[in-house]
């Protein structure tokens, strides 16, 4: 365990930017890492990189999966950052387990809900290299496989586990965030949305019932992939006109 935790300041993997690369440049987000005594202490920080203030909202996610199952726990909240002010903003710890992957993201959004910086590090999660950890702190990275929980409530968070389920089981990686949120609607209903990269892909009002959302869950997914289909067409016809 002490082995695997000393990796945490040696190795470090950079890789190019190909999504998002406008995020970091009027704030940038970044994500520290610490042993301490045996836990993995993580704090996401911002830095004001322009000359005026800004009012932002944050949202630290912690994903835990290793062969068995997966947590994601997630800290958010509202900030204010005067002209190059540099703030922390979350502190959480993390116990890190020999077969366990840590995925860390950090999100920052505008008044318009806008991603505007986000910072990703990945720890373990190697089976052929047990004794190796992998840091990846890049600006602008290319979030592959995420899938971020914004849910609010029971039903909210058993539909994410069902799409999430799904996800993994299609072995879908996609190179944008996909983010599963909850807003309240009427009639003391929830509305259930899947957004990728700021655009709606799919929404309905969700309802207690396990069945129910099973299906809204694969026909979420249908709806996803479909999406993410049809950019990589677009993105092919651009590249080659």
């Amino acid at each position: 365990m002490y082995k695997i935790l000393q990796y945490i300041a040696l190795t470090l993997i950079y890789l190019p930017s190909a999504f998002g690369q406008k995020s970091n440049t009027e704030v940038k987000a970044k994500i520290v890492v610490e042993n301490i005594e045996g836990n993995i202490k993580v704090t996401g920080t911002a830095e004001n990189l322009s000359d005026v203030v800004q009012s932002l909202s944050y949202k630290l996610s912690v994903i835990k999966k290793n062969k068995n199952n997966q947590s994601n726990n997630a800290q958010e909240g509202l900030f204010t950052l005067e002209p190059t002010e540099i703030k922390n903003l979350s502190t959480t710890q993390i116990n890190l387990g020999e077969n366990d992957q840590i995925t860390i993201l950090l999100l920052f959004y505008d008044e318009e809900k806008q991603l505007i910086g986000k910072d990703r590090v990945v720890i373990g999660g190697d089976e052929k290299k047990k004794d190796e950890v992998i840091i990846i702190p890049v600006d602008g990275i290319e979030t592959a496989g995420i899938v971020t929980n914004d849910t609010k409530t029971k039903v909210g968070k058993d539909f994410y586990d069902l799409y999430f389920y799904e996800y993994s089981d299609k072995n879908i990686n996609a190179k944008k965030i996909i983010t599963v949120s909850e807003e309240l609607s009427f009639a003391r209903n929830t509305k259930i949305i899947i957004t990728i990269d700021n655009a709606v892909v799919f929404e309905f009002l969700a309802r207690p019932d396990e069945e129910f959302l099973r299906y809204m869950a694969k026909e979420s997914l249908y709806e996803t992939i479909l999406y993410l289909k049809n950019q990589e067409k677009q993105s092919k016809f651009i590249t080659q006109y």
